[in-house]
């Protein structure tokens, strides 16, 4: 019999072949020798120079302008990964995120003269709330405590038992003289 529709397994290996190629995960085995490799060496050079022309610009950049450099950086990184694995001759073009312009802020007018001063606080008197200190209550006294009962005495220690003598350690021989 004869198949009227394609094999799945023919439409996702060159897709699947494609992401493989394009993440890294494989490359061409003739890509790090010979005259390639110095031309993928070039490119690399050439897109680190780039960078730090980048970087240097954006040295005294406020965080957009570093959030933009850093996401430049990356796509840069990008690009000459995907550029790597491109045969020769093909080329992509370079992706340019939009650039901040130049604005500076207008400066704010003083409004010290537009705000109202606020009224003084005026506390009311506390001589009527507080009631004076004789006429708190007296503090009554603590109750007397019972007299503890006497201990009663310890016994005695029985007397140690005498220990035995040491005997005495004998004297260790001299050595004799090295040669």
């Amino acid at each position: 019999m004869h198949r009227t529709k394609p094999s799945r397994a023919r439409l996702l290996v060159p897709s699947a072949l494609a992401v493989v190629i394009l993440s890294g995960a494989a490359a061409p085995a003739g890509a790090a020798e010979g005259g390639g490799s110095a031309a993928l060496t070039e490119r690399v050079a050439s897109v680190k120079q780039q960078v730090e022309k980048i970087e240097r610009r954006a040295a005294a950049a406020g965080p957009i302008d570093d959030l933009l450099a850093s996401l430049t950086k990356t796509l840069e990184g990008l690009l000459a990964t995907v550029g790597g694995l491109l045969p020769d001759g093909v080329k992509l073009p370079p992706i340019e995120l939009p650039k901040l312009p130049d604005i500076t802020l207008p400066e704010l007018p003083d409004l010290s003269g537009l705000i109202p001063e606020l009224p003084p606080v005026v506390l009311p008197p506390i001589d009527g709330l507080v009631p004076p200190v004789d006429a708190l209550p007296a503090v009554p006294a603590a109750p007397a405590l019972p007299a503890a009962p006497a201990l009663p005495a310890a016994p005695a220690l029985p007397a140690a038992p005498a220990l035995p003598a040491v005997p005495a350690i004998p004297a260790l021989p001299a050595m004799p003289a090295l040669p």
